[in-house]
């Protein structure tokens, strides 16, 4: 009877204590640079549709699907910034993130950064 007890408070303790609200998705990832310089129209475009501009940021086929994204969705780049999610790569890339730079100098100078962690912002 003492053990049914117990059973029944440890049960009903457990059964009040909050629940979490925010799950966290994260990837580790590599990050390059992209930039715009000219060239027909098509190529300012994303794949949402909207122009470049800084704070962009393309991501792999595979991270959009494991993460759940979708066009609009803010992402953290840990050590970089926030950015929004407007742009996909090409499906050969895999577990990358491509954020856009006004100038093609300072894309060439941001290099790739490897082993970012991807975090959607909710």
């Amino acid at each position: 009877m003492k053990t049914l007890t117990i059973f029944c408070l440890v049960s009903l303790g457990l059964a009040f204590l909050p629940q979490p609200t925010l799950g966290l998705n994260m990837s580790i990832v590599s990050v390059t640079a992209y930039s715009y310089f000219g060239g027909a129209p098509p190529y300012n475009v994303t794949a949402s549709g909207k122009r470049v501009k800084e704070g962009m940021v393309a991501l792999s086929r595979d991270l959009e699907r494991n993460l759940s994204l979708s066009f609009g969705d803010r992402v953290l780049l840990h050590g970089l910034g926030v950015f929004e999610f407007q742009d996909r790569m090409a499906s050969r890339w895999t577990l990358k993130a491509d954020v856009f730079m006004h100038s093609n100098q300072k894309a060439r100078r941001f290099g790739v950064k490897r082993y970012i962690v991807l975090v959607k912002l909710v």
